[in-house]
């Protein structure tokens, strides 16, 4: 009975002090998720496909998925500020958006959490080495839970790790040939003719 209340102290100890510190974060740490949807209009979707699964090779990236005209990419985040410029380089840019979340406080509180669950492992440890039978199973399972319970929250960090160190990059290529300009035709309906439709769809696709 006395090593079950005072494990639970320990536990509820190491807790407050991991509460207490996960409210002390800064701008230092700070994990931007970045995301990025591309529309691109090129001569040949498919050498294009392949030239962006060269270029994330270069740079140390990997590709989730490729097909004839589309490819998804995880890329260092320091070439964050060179993509739309390689994008225009390519082939012309229909479409550019670029999403970021910030996970850095997620992040440092599962961290923490992981600290705690250390220190507990720790003097889990501890107790083992003079504990008497009865106490080592109570103590076996305890730490079971926590060593459960640590690789989960390491399995947590990594996944996060990976999400603010590479960022995603969607692409979706056209082929050139696809965007010809609109032929004006007279409409029977008086109104079309009057807003000049063609144009207007023109404008819209190219938005």
């Amino acid at each position: 009975m006395k090593t079950r209340k005072y494990i639970l102290f320990i536990i509820i100890f190491i807790f407050l002090i991991s509460f207490q510190s996960a409210a002390q974060t800064s701008e230092e740490d700070r994990k931007l998720s970045i995301s990025i949807f591309a529309e691109l209009s090129v001569t040949d979707p498919g050498r294009a496909v392949q030239i962006f699964a060269d270029y994330c090779d270069y740079v140390g990236g990997y590709y989730i998925r490729k097909t004839n005209n589309s490819i998804s990419l995880r890329l260092p985040a320091e070439v964050l500020n060179n993509i739309e410029d390689i994008l225009k380089q390519s082939g012309t840019l229909i479409r550019y958006n670029i999403n970021a979340n910030d996970i850095g406080n997620e992040y440092l509180v599962l961290q923490r959490q992981l600290d705690s669950r250390k220190r507990l492992l720790d003097e889990y440890n501890r107790l083992m080495a003079s504990a008497g039978f009865s106490s080592t199973l109570t103590l076996e399972r305890e730490l079971m839970t926590v060593i459960n319970e640590m690789e989960n929250l390491q399995g947590r960090i990594n996944r996060m790790d990976n999400e603010y160190k590479f960022l995603r990059l969607d692409i979706s290529f056209f082929s050139e040939e696809i965007k010809q300009p609109l032929v004006a035709r007279r409409s029977s309906f008086g109104w079309i003719n009057r807003i000049n439709f063609h144009t207007f769809v023109g404008r819209h696709y190219a938005e």
